[in-house]
Parts: structure tokens; C-alpha cells; sequence
């Protein structure tokens, strides 16, 4: 960077989510979508305990042109909303209510969870993004209805 007198901001995003995914996305946070969608309830395959940090696909885009415009280059900037820092079961809760469904815990045997992911916490500090001056503007509940609300048009 320095050495070859590249100017270059840094951004590291949070589990990102919104109308945008693809229909082979196969992150919890898309199926949950994508069953809620359907009509169906919504199965979790664990007890929902972990807990990360997520951000709306447009606040996500909006950090990302805040920080291209406002950061100090070579400085590295969380993009996450502490809004929207929730359980996986709450995730899930979010988008089965919004389309009136229900979240239905069906927990593994113990070599099913040999195959699952270990992460139980992964949140993104955005103290420095948000001294800049940057907010992001939408709650888990708000951006999960608007997802399912342009899905659903």
C-alpha cells in the first residue's frame, strides 16, 4: 500500500443480508428468508444461541460509500449494525412472524452436529465507523420485513 503509493480504505463486513441474495445462497439467514417466503415454518437445527452481528444489504452499501468518501486510507472500518446484533433463533423469529409462520426447533443427534458450524459469536465492533459520523437506518425487524416485502413483489 504504502510502497506502492496506493491509496486503499479498508471495510470488513458483518454477515450482510437482504432482497439481494442469491437463490443458491445457502447461509441460515437466506433460508430463513426463503422459508418464511414459502409459507413454512422455519427449522432450526440447534437451540439459536449464537450470536452475530448482521447489517441490511442498503445500510451495508451506504458504510461502504461512507468509508470510500470519509475513512483514512490503509485504517480498517467495521461495517455492522448493533441494531441488528441478535440470537440466530431471534433471526429466525423475525422472519417465520412476519409471514406468519412459526420457529420450530428440531435439534440434532449427535453426528448431524459433527457437520454444523462451531461459531457461537461473531460481532463487529462499529465504534470508529460510527465516531465518523455514519448511523445505519434500519432495525433487524425493519430490514427483514422490507427483505421479504420486495421479495414478495
Amino acid at each position: 500500500m504504502a510502497e506502492k503509493g496506493v491509496n486503499v480504505k479498508i471495510v470488513r463486513l458483518s454477515r450482510v443480508f437482504g432482497p439481494t441474495m442469491l437463490e443458491s445462497d445457502s447461509k441460515a439467514s437466506s433460508q430463513f428468508i426463503k422459508n418464511a417466503l414459502r409459507g413454512e415454518d422455519i427449522v432450526l437445527k440447534s437451540e439459536g444461541k449464537q450470536f452475530f452481528s448482521y447489517t441490511y444489504v442498503a445500510d451495508a452499501v451506504g458504510a461502504m460509500l461512507y468509508v470510500l468518501l470519509n475513512g483514512e486510507c490503509g485504517v480498517p472500518y467495521n461495517i455492522s449494525n448493533s441494531a441488528c446484533n441478535v440470537h440466530l433463533r431471534d433471526f429466525a423469529a423475525y422472519c417465520a412472524e412476519t409471514c406468519g409462520k412459526k420457529v420450530v426447533f428440531d435439534l440434532p443427534t449427535e453426528t448431524e452436529r459433527k457437520g454444523f458450524s462451531i461459531a457461537q459469536q461473531a460481532i463487529l465492533d462499529n465504534e470508529r465507523l460510527r465516531t465518523m459520523g455514519w448511523e445505519p437506518k434500519y432495525t433487524m425487524k425493519d430490514a427483514v420485513e422490507r427483505t421479504i416485502q420486495i421479495l414478495q413483489s
